[in-house]
């Protein structure tokens, strides 16, 4: 079953617009959820529409992601999304709300709940801790001088490259469901639908 749609909606974090979906019931308990790196708000849709009838249900775009506006530099460093969950947190007026994240938003909102411990009810963090300790391991054996000239080299590697572009919707679609083959066709869908921009 397809998910009744939320209310798209916007704030602003550090002068960027961006973009969360809202599905209504302002006097439930707030509850927010936060989408994994390479992901979007809408991602969250059947679990939003199970849940919206006992909670008011907010799922923001991070930053660089969604419908949420991308930074000039194109860097995301993690404390920037930490920010940008606080003004969210903040501009609703919240005094305490409870977060289910995935990865990059579990990052976040970990990090978000170690500042603010006093603003957090409950938290769940799905694949949120970051770094294995052999990973970390493994990344401090590198020099820093050739750390950086890594980042760098990955840095003028992304910025040459182009958004993939897709002749049809289909063949997007077609994309989506071949590197996620979990979902079904309807969910491919549905998520291919809030995904992809129309060129001009």
């Amino acid at each position: 079953m397809k998910p009744t749609g939320p209310s798209s909606q916007t704030y602003f974090s550090q002068r960027l617009r961006l973009h969360y979906a809202d599905w209504g019931n302002e006097d439930a308990p707030p509850l927010i959820l936060v989408h994994g790196g390479e992901d979007h708000c809408r991602s969250w849709d059947w679990v939003a529409s199970e849940l919206q009838a006992d909670w008011h249900v907010i799922a923001p775009d991070l930053r660089g992601h969604g419908d949420s506006q991308w930074t000039a530099d194109g860097n995301y460093p993690i404390m920037n999304f930490v920010y940008d969950l606080s003004q969210l947190v903040e501009q609703f007026g919240y005094d305490q709300v409870t977060i289910v994240s995935h990865s990059l938003g579990g990052n976040t909102a970990l990090r978000y709940a170690g500042l603010y411990p006093e603003k957090v009810r409950k938290i769940v963090a799905i694949e949120g801790l970051g770094p294995s300790p052999k990973m970390i391991e493994e990344r401090n054996a590198t020099p820093v001088h050739e750390h950086w000239r890594k980042w760098y080299a990955d840095k003028r590697a992304k910025a040459t490259r182009k958004h993939r572009e897709y002749d049809s919707f289909e063949e997007a679609l077609s994309r989506m469901h071949a590197e996620n083959s979990y979902l079904t066709a309807d969910q491919a869908r549905h998520l291919c639908e809030h995904a992809v921009i129309r060129n001009e």
